[in-house]
């Protein structure tokens, strides 16, 4: 959610490499940002702006900066206190001596800052933040950390703190737990930041702090320490083949990342289906396979519920294991019955989502089986899960997820087909699928083709107010990943129902301004789909219909979007682009921004 962003280098560069830093951030969501910068000889500079950082950029823009070698900046997302200049960090402690910026939530910091206020200290904001660096500046001792040790006795919660001294300009020191921290490594300088992705090109190694590490930079040497003593964390070489995400010829990344569908499940399946072999190859699932697994739970939330809710599918019907998903957030305080023949699978397209990698936390210490499926290797889920499998994305900018959910969807697939191999699952349905698997790329290349005409009809109903998204089985769960884009890019409301269900109350809603969209791209549960549209038709209701070319109920459509059937398996694959596309036009007309909706971050970590 919120970025932090840390430079300690050459004289004159830290306030454009840290607002260069907070660039590379602001696809994680935020509303406001701020920046600090501190010289040798003792100046500190504080700038805050509401909105985006290019609005941090122009006030910073007439002001010289030429002595400053060390800096933080920071992107807010806001959880203690409104969207105010007031409230942006980076924070100021009474003195003046330390700033602090900071990505969480400190649970009591009401407790704490009375406790400073009843010493005569002043807060100028509303945030949990500024309690922090008061404390520290109240605590303070002589020794960064020595005193943050005795900080983080006294905070609950989550966080990840990067503080600056105004008194030594080559420093930075701070601590984490339960938010991402990357320290890097380039020729000239050495940064810190919430996201290692921010810092690919300007390094040559980084080390991913873990929780409860407190750690000192110096522009010649660096200091962890875990549990009060010295901690040898592994330097890692940065990948060469990665790159900082480019617009290229797109007008933003939401549009681009949809078109990247088919070259991503390409990659996905790479090495792990041979389609001439009809063969699957993990290491990882070999040693799943192995381990008599009677049950599966998926945790997840948001876009990644939806993905698990369809591995739901898959995994019952192909590898014939019963599966629950839970939200992230209800399975954290839920009764759990961890077994040794449970499956544990946790999903995330960042690998930070606080409330999966708690819930994974507790299933581990319970000795269960924990899995993950995520996008981003060396991100805290994935070193918790220790196995799993990555989905192979690539970067992915937009906040609302299009090419991490058809990749998350796609390795549910592979491990049902894996699991189901085991199983018995019927070989000519196996090789079905596998077929129809090598032909998915193309077949969305295909429909990218009919963008323009998506467009066309999405804009028809761009000024609807509400929308019912309907489907059944595997469309269901289409219909409510849709209904979520909708919501999220288009700001409009909708809801998602099976399409049996609409008559059992919801029905009661239909009138000529309310449209609803039927996602039916064929199968034995066609015809029914088409009875519900007849019934929504029959009340004076628009349908949509997401159909197969040559469906023979298309006439009782008000619109159409067709596409190629593959099979049912594999449709889901097709019809959620369609949706993304409707979305995407429906909020591009309306002026959204559509990579960075509001309200929404890309990456949650906090509660």
């Amino acid at each position: 959610m919120c970025g932090v962003f840390g430079y300690l280098g050459q004289s004159g560069q830290a306030a454009r490499e840290v607002l260069a830093g907070l660039q590379r951030l602001e696809y994680r969501g935020y509303d406001s940002a701020g920046l600090c910068v501190v010289d040798a000889d003792h100046h500190t500079r504080v700038i805050r702006a509401v909105g985006k950082v290019n609005n941090l950029r122009v006030k910073t823009d007439s002001m010289d900066f030429s002595s400053f070698s060390t800096g933080i900046g920071h992107t807010r997302w806001a959880t203690h206190g409104g969207i105010t200049e007031a409230n942006c960090h980076p924070h100021t402690s009474q003195s003046g001596r330390f700033v602090v910026i900071h990505n969480g939530i400190i649970e009591n910091y009401a407790d704490l800052k009375a406790e400073l206020i009843a010493k005569g200290y002043t807060f100028q904001s509303e945030t949990d933040t500024e309690v922090t660096v008061q404390l520290f500046e109240d605590m303070f001792d002589g020794d960064y950390q020595s005193t943050m040790t005795r900080l983080v006795q006294r905070m609950h919660g989550a966080y990840g703190l990067v503080f600056i001294d105004r008194d030594n300009s080559g420093v930075l020191f701070g601590t984490k737990k339960g938010s991402p921290m990357v320290l890097g490594f380039g020729t000239d300088a050495r940064y810190i930041s919430s996201d290692y992705r921010s810092l690919i090109g300007l390094i040559d190694d980084y080390i991913i702090l873990e929780d409860g590490d407190i750690f000192q930079i110096t522009s010649d040497n660096y200091q962890i320490l875990s549990e009060g003593h010295l901690a040898d964390r592994t330097r890692q070489i940065v990948d060469e083949s990665e790159k900082i995400a480019e617009l290229g010829d797109f007008p933003n990344f939401m549009l681009k990342e949809v078109f990247e569908q088919p070259r991503v499940l390409e990659d996905v399946f790479r090495g792990r289906i041979d389609f001439s072999s009809y063969s699957l190859h993990s290491d990882t699932l070999a040693h799943i396979a192995t381990l008599g697994i009677k049950r599966i739970t998926v945790v997840a939330s948001g876009t990644s519920y939806h993905s698990g809710l369809l591995g739901k599918y898959y995994l019952e019907e192909l590898a014939g294991i019963p599966v629950d998903v839970v939200v992230s957030t209800e399975f954290k305080y839920k009764k759990k019955f961890v077994t040794p023949d449970e499956l544990y699978i946790f999903v995330s397209q960042s690998g930070e989502t606080i409330d999966t990698l708690d819930s994974l936390k507790i299933v581990k210490e319970q000795g269960g089986h924990v899995f993950g499926i995520v996008n981003v290797p060396g991100s805290a889920i994935s070193r918790a899960a220790g196995q799993g499998l990555f989905t192979r994305a690539g970067t992915e900018v937009g906040v609302a997820s299009t090419k991490a959910f058809v990749t998350q969807v796609a390795c549910f697939l592979f491990l049902a087909l894996y699991l189901g191999q085991k199983n018995g699952l019927d070989y000519r349905k196996y090789r079905e699928i596998i077929d129809g698997i090598s032909k998915l790329p193309e077949a969305i290349s295909t429909l990218l083709l009919q963008n323009e005409a998506i467009k066309q009809v999405a804009e028809k109903y761009a000024h609807s107010h509400n929308f019912f998204y309907l489907g059944r089985a595997h469309e269901l769960v289409i219909a409510m990943e849709g209904s979520l884009k909708l919501k999220e890019l288009a700001y409009i409301h909708s809801e998602a129902y099976s399409s049996g269900e609409l008559k059992h109350g919801s029905i009661a809603l239909i009138d000529a301004e309310f449209p609803s969209l039927m996602i039916n791209g064929g199968g034995i549960l066609s015809p029914k789909n088409a009875s519900s549209a007849e019934e929504i038709r029959a009340r004076g209701g628009k349908v949509v219909g997401i159909i197969a070319k040559g469906d023979t109920n298309k006439h009782i459509y008000a619109d159409t979007i067709e596409f190629d059937s593959l099979i049912s398996e594999l449709n889901p694959f097709l019809e959620v682009v369609i949706l993304q596309l409707w979305a995407y036009h429906i909020a591009n007309s309306l002026g959204r921004d559509v990579d960075k909706p509001r309200n929404l971050a890309k990456s949650v970590t906090v509660e």
